[in-house]
Protein backbone atom coordinates (compact mmCIF):
# COMPACT_ATOMS: atom_id res chain seq x y z
CA UNK A 1 0.00 0.00 0.00
CA UNK A 2 2.76 2.41 1.03
CA UNK A 3 4.37 1.69 -2.69
CA UNK A 4 0.98 2.87 -4.63
CA UNK A 5 1.13 5.65 -2.37
CA UNK A 6 4.56 6.73 -3.42
CA UNK A 7 4.45 6.46 -6.23
CA UNK A 8 0.97 8.30 -6.67
CA UNK A 9 2.52 11.03 -4.69
CA UNK A 10 5.75 11.38 -6.56
CA UNK A 11 4.40 11.99 -10.24
CA UNK A 12 2.46 14.55 -7.75
CA UNK A 13 5.87 16.47 -6.62
CA UNK A 14 7.08 16.45 -10.08
CA UNK A 15 5.01 17.53 -11.93
CA UNK A 16 4.08 20.45 -8.90
CA UNK A 17 7.62 21.11 -9.12
CA UNK A 18 7.75 21.46 -12.91
CA UNK A 19 4.98 23.87 -13.06
CA UNK A 20 6.94 25.82 -9.93
CA UNK A 21 9.89 26.16 -11.90
CA UNK A 22 7.89 27.13 -15.22
CA UNK A 23 6.27 29.50 -13.38
CA UNK A 24 9.37 30.70 -12.25
CA UNK A 25 11.24 30.65 -15.59
CA UNK A 26 7.99 32.37 -16.88
CA UNK A 27 8.61 35.03 -14.69
CA UNK A 28 12.24 35.75 -15.23
CA UNK A 29 12.40 34.82 -18.64
CA UNK A 30 10.87 32.20 -21.01
CA UNK A 31 12.52 28.96 -21.10
CA UNK A 32 12.33 26.16 -23.56
CA UNK A 33 12.02 22.99 -22.92
CA UNK A 34 14.02 20.75 -25.60
CA UNK A 35 14.57 17.41 -24.06
CA UNK A 36 13.55 15.28 -21.40
CA UNK A 37 17.40 16.05 -19.35
CA UNK A 38 16.86 19.41 -18.84
CA UNK A 39 13.70 18.73 -17.07
CA UNK A 40 15.38 16.11 -14.83
CA UNK A 41 17.80 18.60 -14.07
CA UNK A 42 14.99 21.16 -12.82
CA UNK A 43 12.98 18.64 -11.13
CA UNK A 44 16.57 17.82 -8.86
CA UNK A 45 17.08 21.37 -8.26
CA UNK A 46 13.90 21.25 -6.88
CA UNK A 47 13.77 18.51 -4.86
CA UNK A 48 17.19 19.32 -3.49
CA UNK A 49 16.20 22.87 -2.84
CA UNK A 50 13.14 21.42 -1.00
CA UNK A 51 14.93 19.36 1.14
CA UNK A 52 17.24 22.09 2.36
CA UNK A 53 13.94 23.90 3.09
CA UNK A 54 12.38 21.09 5.08
CA UNK A 55 15.49 20.32 6.86
CA UNK A 56 15.85 23.85 7.98
CA UNK A 57 11.68 23.70 8.99
CA UNK A 58 12.39 20.39 10.92
CA UNK A 59 15.70 21.61 12.86
CA UNK A 60 13.72 24.77 13.68
CA UNK A 61 10.73 22.37 14.86
CA UNK A 62 13.28 20.33 16.72
CA UNK A 63 14.91 23.12 18.48
CA UNK A 64 11.36 24.89 19.55
CA UNK A 65 10.35 21.28 20.70
CA UNK A 66 13.23 21.12 22.98
CA UNK A 67 12.59 24.61 24.55
CA UNK A 68 8.88 23.82 25.10
CA UNK A 69 9.93 20.81 26.73
CA UNK A 70 12.14 22.65 28.76
CA UNK A 71 9.61 25.23 29.48
CA UNK A 72 7.33 22.48 30.38
CA UNK A 73 9.78 20.68 32.54
CA UNK A 74 10.48 24.14 34.25
CA UNK A 75 6.57 24.72 34.98
CA UNK A 76 6.29 20.90 36.43
CA UNK A 77 9.05 21.46 38.82
CA UNK A 78 7.10 24.84 40.01
CA UNK A 79 4.47 23.07 40.37
CA UNK A 80 6.06 20.80 42.93
CA UNK A 81 7.63 23.86 44.64
CA UNK A 82 4.60 25.70 45.16
CA UNK A 83 2.75 22.36 45.90
CA UNK A 84 5.34 21.87 48.79
CA UNK A 85 5.18 25.17 49.60
CA UNK A 86 1.36 25.01 49.87
CA UNK A 87 1.60 22.13 52.32
CA UNK A 88 4.41 23.73 53.92
CA UNK A 89 2.24 26.91 54.57
CA UNK A 90 -0.75 25.36 54.94
CA UNK A 91 0.91 23.03 57.97
CA UNK A 92 2.21 26.44 59.07
CA UNK A 93 -1.74 27.78 59.42
CA UNK A 94 -3.04 25.14 60.81
CA UNK A 95 -0.17 25.48 63.68
CA UNK A 96 -0.70 29.12 64.05
CA UNK A 97 -4.37 28.47 64.12
CA UNK A 98 -4.04 25.90 66.99
CA UNK A 99 -1.39 28.54 68.61
CA UNK A 100 -3.75 31.41 68.31
CA UNK A 101 -6.76 29.50 69.74
CA UNK A 102 -4.61 28.39 72.87
CA UNK A 103 -3.01 32.04 73.67
CA UNK A 104 -6.10 33.72 73.19
CA UNK A 105 -7.59 31.13 76.15
CA UNK A 106 -4.70 32.00 78.03
CA UNK A 107 -5.21 35.72 77.07
CA UNK A 108 -8.94 35.56 78.61
CA UNK A 109 -7.68 33.27 81.66
CA UNK A 110 -4.84 35.94 82.57
CA UNK A 111 -7.38 38.79 81.79
CA UNK A 112 -10.10 37.89 84.43
CA UNK A 113 -11.88 41.06 85.92
CA UNK A 114 -10.41 43.17 82.87
CA UNK A 115 -12.67 42.78 80.97
CA UNK A 116 -15.30 43.50 83.22
CA UNK A 117 -13.29 46.33 84.10
CA UNK A 118 -13.15 47.58 80.35
CA UNK A 119 -16.94 47.66 80.31
CA UNK A 120 -17.22 49.62 83.26
CA UNK A 121 -14.84 51.95 81.84
CA UNK A 122 -16.57 52.36 78.31
CA UNK A 123 -20.31 52.23 79.91
CA UNK A 124 -18.21 55.13 82.46
CA UNK A 125 -16.92 57.11 79.90
CA UNK A 126 -20.43 57.23 78.10
CA UNK A 127 -22.19 58.29 80.95
CA UNK A 128 -19.49 60.98 81.82
CA UNK A 129 -19.79 62.21 77.74
CA UNK A 130 -23.41 62.68 77.91
CA UNK A 131 -23.50 64.38 81.77
CA UNK A 132 -20.87 66.84 81.18
CA UNK A 133 -22.10 68.18 77.69
CA UNK A 134 -25.05 69.28 79.66
CA UNK A 135 -22.81 70.99 82.31
CA UNK A 136 -21.65 74.50 82.24
CA UNK A 137 -18.39 72.96 83.37
CA UNK A 138 -18.01 72.20 80.02
CA UNK A 139 -17.21 75.54 78.71
CA UNK A 140 -14.27 75.63 80.59
CA UNK A 141 -12.67 72.05 79.63
CA UNK A 142 -14.29 71.58 76.26
CA UNK A 143 -11.72 69.02 75.27
CA UNK A 144 -12.76 66.94 77.42
CA UNK A 145 -15.85 65.29 75.46
CA UNK A 146 -13.18 63.73 72.28
CA UNK A 147 -11.48 61.93 75.27
CA UNK A 148 -14.68 60.40 76.56
CA UNK A 149 -15.69 59.84 73.36
CA UNK A 150 -13.00 57.74 72.38
CA UNK A 151 -12.70 56.20 75.57
CA UNK A 152 -16.14 55.12 75.22
CA UNK A 153 -15.91 53.69 71.33
CA UNK A 154 -12.84 51.82 72.34
CA UNK A 155 -12.75 48.08 71.02
CA UNK A 156 -9.54 47.44 72.83
CA UNK A 157 -8.28 47.45 77.05
CA UNK A 158 -7.38 51.18 77.87
CA UNK A 159 -3.72 51.90 78.39
CA UNK A 160 -2.84 52.83 81.86
CA UNK A 161 -2.47 56.38 81.72
CA UNK A 162 -5.95 56.89 80.11
CA UNK A 163 -7.16 55.05 83.06
CA UNK A 164 -5.47 57.66 84.98
CA UNK A 165 -7.25 60.58 82.54
CA UNK A 166 -10.10 58.94 83.02
CA UNK A 167 -10.14 59.09 86.78
CA UNK A 168 -8.88 63.26 86.34
CA UNK A 169 -12.00 64.12 84.95
CA UNK A 170 -13.99 62.64 87.23
CA UNK A 171 -12.54 64.63 90.00
CA UNK A 172 -12.23 67.78 88.05
CA UNK A 173 -15.79 67.91 87.44
CA UNK A 174 -16.75 67.37 91.04
CA UNK A 175 -14.09 69.64 92.27
CA UNK A 176 -15.48 72.25 89.43
CA UNK A 177 -18.97 71.54 90.33
CA UNK A 178 -18.75 72.90 94.11
CA UNK A 179 -16.63 76.25 92.84
CA UNK A 180 -17.52 79.90 91.75
CA UNK A 181 -14.94 80.55 88.61
CA UNK A 182 -13.89 83.24 85.80
CA UNK A 183 -13.34 82.64 82.69
CA UNK A 184 -13.69 84.16 79.31
CA UNK A 185 -16.56 82.91 76.37
CA UNK A 186 -18.42 83.93 73.84
CA UNK A 187 -21.99 85.39 74.82
CA UNK A 188 -24.96 85.82 72.50
CA UNK A 189 -26.78 88.57 73.41
CA UNK A 190 -30.96 89.20 72.50
CA UNK A 191 -29.95 90.14 69.03
CA UNK A 192 -27.61 86.87 68.09
CA UNK A 193 -24.14 88.63 68.18
CA UNK A 194 -21.26 87.00 70.27
CA UNK A 195 -19.04 88.81 71.75
CA UNK A 196 -16.25 88.04 74.52
CA UNK A 197 -17.48 88.51 78.15
CA UNK A 198 -15.88 87.65 81.11
CA UNK A 199 -18.32 85.22 82.45
CA UNK A 200 -19.18 84.14 86.49
CA UNK A 201 -20.11 80.52 86.88
CA UNK A 202 -21.54 79.40 90.27
CA UNK A 203 -21.19 75.41 90.42
CA UNK A 204 -23.19 73.45 87.39
CA UNK A 205 -25.93 76.16 88.01
CA UNK A 206 -25.83 79.48 86.71
CA UNK A 207 -23.85 81.91 85.03
CA UNK A 208 -23.89 85.57 84.84
CA UNK A 209 -21.66 88.16 82.63
CA UNK A 210 -22.20 92.11 82.92
CA UNK A 211 -24.56 91.45 85.36
CA UNK A 212 -27.11 89.20 83.85
CA UNK A 213 -27.91 85.84 83.75
CA UNK A 214 -27.36 84.25 80.94
CA UNK A 215 -28.63 80.96 79.88
CA UNK A 216 -26.47 77.25 78.81
CA UNK A 217 -27.24 76.29 75.48
CA UNK A 218 -25.92 72.83 75.38
CA UNK A 219 -26.98 71.62 72.43
CA UNK A 220 -24.46 74.78 70.74
CA UNK A 221 -22.08 74.97 73.95
CA UNK A 222 -22.58 78.35 73.97
CA UNK A 223 -24.25 80.61 76.02
CA UNK A 224 -26.60 83.77 75.35
CA UNK A 225 -28.13 86.62 77.33
CA UNK A 226 -32.11 86.38 78.71
CA UNK A 227 -34.32 88.78 77.58
CA UNK A 228 -34.50 90.38 81.07
CA UNK A 229 -33.51 89.42 84.93
CA UNK A 230 -36.09 88.34 87.60
CA UNK A 231 -37.26 91.14 89.46
CA UNK A 232 -34.82 91.96 92.81
CA UNK A 233 -32.17 90.46 91.36
CA UNK A 234 -29.88 93.05 90.17
CA UNK A 235 -27.96 94.19 93.24
CA UNK A 236 -27.08 90.36 94.24
CA UNK A 237 -25.86 90.26 90.51
CA UNK A 238 -23.82 93.27 90.30
CA UNK A 239 -22.18 92.08 93.75
CA UNK A 240 -21.74 88.95 92.69
CA UNK A 241 -20.35 90.89 89.25
CA UNK A 242 -17.28 92.47 91.82
CA UNK A 243 -16.62 89.45 93.92
CA UNK A 244 -13.26 88.70 94.99
CA UNK A 245 -12.15 85.15 96.79
CA UNK A 246 -13.08 84.84 100.07
CA UNK A 247 -16.00 87.09 99.78
CA UNK A 248 -19.65 86.20 101.00
CA UNK A 249 -22.78 87.00 98.30
CA UNK A 250 -26.24 86.16 98.88
CA UNK A 251 -27.13 85.33 95.08
CA UNK A 252 -30.29 83.33 93.92
CA UNK A 253 -29.23 80.16 92.20
CA UNK A 254 -31.34 78.13 89.90
CA UNK A 255 -31.07 74.45 90.29
CA UNK A 256 -32.76 73.03 87.17
CA UNK A 257 -29.81 75.09 84.86
CA UNK A 258 -32.30 77.44 83.75
CA UNK A 259 -35.72 76.02 82.95
CA UNK A 260 -37.04 77.99 86.25
CA UNK A 261 -35.25 81.11 85.41
CA UNK A 262 -37.19 80.45 81.66
CA UNK A 263 -40.75 79.59 83.70
CA UNK A 264 -40.09 83.08 85.98
CA UNK A 265 -39.56 85.30 83.09
CA UNK A 266 -42.58 83.73 81.15
CA UNK A 267 -44.83 85.33 84.29
CA UNK A 268 -46.12 88.80 83.07
CA UNK A 269 -45.56 91.75 85.12
CA UNK A 270 -47.90 94.07 86.58
CA UNK A 271 -48.44 95.59 84.14
CA UNK A 272 -48.54 92.97 81.84
CA UNK A 273 -50.86 91.74 84.09
CA UNK A 274 -53.32 94.41 84.20
CA UNK A 275 -52.68 95.14 79.92
CA UNK A 276 -54.41 91.84 79.82
CA UNK A 277 -57.67 93.37 81.15
CA UNK A 278 -58.49 95.22 78.27
CA UNK A 279 -60.11 98.57 78.07
CA UNK A 280 -62.68 97.25 80.88
CA UNK A 281 -59.52 96.70 83.23
CA UNK A 282 -58.21 100.17 82.55
CA UNK A 283 -61.80 101.93 83.31
CA UNK A 284 -61.86 99.53 86.60
CA UNK A 285 -58.37 101.49 87.69
CA UNK A 286 -60.06 104.74 86.99
CA UNK A 287 -62.29 104.19 88.86
CA UNK A 288 -60.25 102.57 92.04
CA UNK A 289 -57.77 105.77 91.27
CA UNK A 290 -60.58 108.42 91.55
CA UNK A 291 -62.22 106.77 94.73
CA UNK A 292 -59.42 106.39 96.51
CA UNK A 293 -58.43 110.45 95.74
CA UNK A 294 -62.29 111.18 96.75
CA UNK A 295 -61.75 109.19 99.97
CA UNK A 296 -58.80 111.22 100.80
CA UNK A 297 -59.85 114.57 100.36
CA UNK A 298 -62.75 113.75 102.22
CA UNK A 299 -60.82 112.30 105.10
CA UNK A 300 -58.50 114.85 105.24
CA UNK A 301 -61.59 117.50 105.49
CA UNK A 302 -63.45 115.49 108.13
CA UNK A 303 -60.34 114.63 110.24
CA UNK A 304 -59.63 118.43 110.04
CA UNK A 305 -63.48 119.48 110.50
CA UNK A 306 -63.15 116.92 114.18
CA UNK A 307 -60.07 118.33 115.51
CA UNK A 308 -61.46 121.71 115.31
CA UNK A 309 -64.24 120.67 116.84
CA UNK A 310 -63.06 119.37 119.60
CA UNK A 311 -60.35 122.41 120.23
CA UNK A 312 -63.67 125.14 119.98
CA UNK A 313 -65.50 122.17 122.73
CA UNK A 314 -62.29 122.77 125.07
CA UNK A 315 -61.21 126.54 124.49
CA UNK A 316 -65.35 127.62 124.22
CA UNK A 317 -64.55 129.93 121.49
CA UNK A 318 -65.97 128.71 118.11
CA UNK A 319 -64.84 130.11 114.46
CA UNK A 320 -66.98 131.24 112.32
CA UNK A 321 -68.93 129.44 109.75
CA UNK A 322 -68.67 126.27 112.56
CA UNK A 323 -72.54 124.60 113.45
CA UNK A 324 -71.12 125.17 117.07
CA UNK A 325 -71.12 128.47 116.26
CA UNK A 326 -74.92 128.87 114.89
CA UNK A 327 -75.90 126.69 117.32
CA UNK A 328 -74.47 128.98 120.23
CA UNK A 329 -75.65 131.89 118.45
CA UNK A 330 -79.53 130.49 118.08
CA UNK A 331 -79.61 129.82 121.59
CA UNK A 332 -78.49 133.38 122.72
CA UNK A 333 -81.75 134.17 121.34
CA UNK A 334 -83.76 131.85 123.73
CA UNK A 335 -85.31 134.57 125.90
CA UNK A 336 -86.77 135.76 122.66
CA UNK A 337 -88.12 132.33 120.75
CA UNK A 338 -90.16 129.69 122.37
CA UNK A 339 -89.52 125.84 122.95
CA UNK A 340 -90.60 124.76 119.59
CA UNK A 341 -89.08 127.73 117.61
CA UNK A 342 -85.91 127.07 119.69
CA UNK A 343 -85.73 123.44 118.49
CA UNK A 344 -86.82 124.16 114.70
CA UNK A 345 -83.69 126.66 114.57
CA UNK A 346 -81.75 123.80 116.45
CA UNK A 347 -83.15 121.12 113.54
CA UNK A 348 -82.60 123.44 110.78
CA UNK A 349 -78.85 123.99 111.56
CA UNK A 350 -78.17 120.01 111.86
CA UNK A 351 -80.06 119.26 108.62
CA UNK A 352 -77.74 121.26 107.05
CA UNK A 353 -74.60 120.22 108.93
CA UNK A 354 -75.46 116.48 108.06
CA UNK A 355 -74.73 116.89 104.32
CA UNK A 356 -72.27 118.96 104.60
CA UNK A 357 -69.73 116.16 106.30
CA UNK A 358 -72.08 113.28 104.40
CA UNK A 359 -70.73 114.70 101.04
CA UNK A 360 -69.34 112.27 98.80
CA UNK A 361 -68.95 109.10 100.65
CA UNK A 362 -71.95 107.58 98.91
CA UNK A 363 -70.65 107.99 95.70
CA UNK A 364 -67.24 106.12 97.17
CA UNK A 365 -69.58 103.77 97.82
CA UNK A 366 -71.31 103.99 94.25
CA UNK A 367 -67.69 103.00 93.01
CA UNK A 368 -67.10 100.34 95.05
CA UNK A 369 -70.53 98.94 93.57
CA UNK A 370 -69.56 99.79 90.27
CA UNK A 371 -66.07 98.14 90.26
CA UNK A 372 -67.07 94.25 90.85
CA UNK A 373 -70.27 94.90 88.23
CA UNK A 374 -67.38 96.05 85.72
CA UNK A 375 -65.24 93.18 86.19
CA UNK A 376 -67.82 90.84 86.07
CA UNK A 377 -68.62 92.64 82.58
CA UNK A 378 -65.04 92.02 81.83
CA UNK A 379 -65.39 88.31 83.24
CA UNK A 380 -68.41 87.46 80.53
CA UNK A 381 -66.47 89.49 77.05
CA UNK A 382 -63.50 87.47 78.36
CA UNK A 383 -65.42 84.44 78.06
CA UNK A 384 -66.93 85.80 74.11
CA UNK A 385 -63.35 85.83 73.12
CA UNK A 386 -62.70 82.39 74.33
CA UNK A 387 -65.88 80.62 72.88
CA UNK A 388 -64.93 82.66 69.63
CA UNK A 389 -61.44 81.05 69.59
CA UNK A 390 -63.21 77.57 70.36
CA UNK A 391 -65.35 77.91 67.51
CA UNK A 392 -62.75 78.90 65.02
CA UNK A 393 -59.73 76.96 65.78
CA UNK A 394 -61.19 74.14 68.33
CA UNK A 395 -59.50 73.22 71.33
CA UNK A 396 -56.52 71.36 70.04
CA UNK A 397 -54.33 74.59 71.32
CA UNK A 398 -54.87 76.29 74.59
CA UNK A 399 -52.93 78.92 73.66
CA UNK A 400 -55.35 80.59 71.21
CA UNK A 401 -58.28 80.53 74.22
CA UNK A 402 -55.44 81.91 77.19
CA UNK A 403 -56.31 85.59 75.94
CA UNK A 404 -59.62 85.32 76.58
CA UNK A 405 -59.68 83.30 79.61
CA UNK A 406 -56.87 85.60 81.13
CA UNK A 407 -59.22 89.15 79.96
CA UNK A 408 -61.85 87.31 82.49
CA UNK A 409 -60.08 86.60 84.93
CA UNK A 410 -57.51 89.65 85.17
CA UNK A 411 -61.14 92.14 85.16
CA UNK A 412 -62.93 89.86 87.57
CA UNK A 413 -59.76 90.72 89.88
CA UNK A 414 -59.28 94.11 89.32
CA UNK A 415 -63.02 94.51 90.05
CA UNK A 416 -62.13 92.74 93.35
CA UNK A 417 -59.32 94.91 93.86
CA UNK A 418 -61.11 97.95 93.09
CA UNK A 419 -64.26 96.99 95.32
CA UNK A 420 -62.32 96.12 98.66
CA UNK A 421 -60.03 99.44 99.30
CA UNK A 422 -63.02 101.40 98.26
CA UNK A 423 -65.86 99.77 100.94
CA UNK A 424 -62.48 100.15 103.60
CA UNK A 425 -62.57 103.96 102.47
CA UNK A 426 -66.34 104.61 102.80
CA UNK A 427 -66.80 103.11 105.79
CA UNK A 428 -64.29 104.92 107.67
CA UNK A 429 -65.64 108.01 106.17
CA UNK A 430 -68.84 107.14 107.06
CA UNK A 431 -67.94 106.21 110.50
CA UNK A 432 -66.28 109.82 110.86
CA UNK A 433 -68.65 111.90 109.22
CA UNK A 434 -71.04 110.12 111.86
CA UNK A 435 -69.04 110.75 114.85
CA UNK A 436 -68.48 114.65 113.56
CA UNK A 437 -72.05 114.67 113.77
CA UNK A 438 -73.21 112.49 116.70
CA UNK A 439 -70.61 115.37 118.30
CA UNK A 440 -72.78 118.20 117.40
CA UNK A 441 -75.69 116.96 118.07
CA UNK A 442 -75.22 115.96 121.74
CA UNK A 443 -73.42 119.61 122.05
CA UNK A 444 -76.45 121.12 121.07
CA UNK A 445 -78.73 118.96 123.10
CA UNK A 446 -76.67 119.26 126.15
CA UNK A 447 -76.82 123.52 125.86
CA UNK A 448 -80.46 123.32 124.79
CA UNK A 449 -80.96 121.07 128.24
CA UNK A 450 -78.76 123.42 130.00
CA UNK A 451 -80.28 126.66 129.60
Amino acid sequence: MKKIINSLILPIILVTSFQLNAQEVSMSAPVVVTDIEQLLELVKDSSTLRSVEDSKRLADFNKSKQKQEKLLADAKWLLKVQSNREKKLTKQFEDNDSNLSDLEEQLNLKIGTLGELFGVVRQLSGDAKSTYSQSLTNLEFPSRIEFLGNLAERKELPKVFELEQLWYELLNEMNASGKVSKFSSEVLDTSGDSSLQDVIRVGQFNAIADSNYLRFISEEQSLEFLSKNPDGTRSSLKKLTNFENGDYVEFSIDPTRGSLLNLILQNPSVIERVNQGGFVGYIILLILASGLALGGLRGVFLFNSQKSLTEELESGKYAEGSPLKDIDDVLKQKANLDQDQLETKIEAILSSTGPMYEKSISTIKLLAAVAPLLGLLGTVIGMIGTFQAITLFGTGDPKLMAEGISTALVTTMLGLIAAVPLLFVHNQLDTRSREIIQLIEEEAIGKIASK
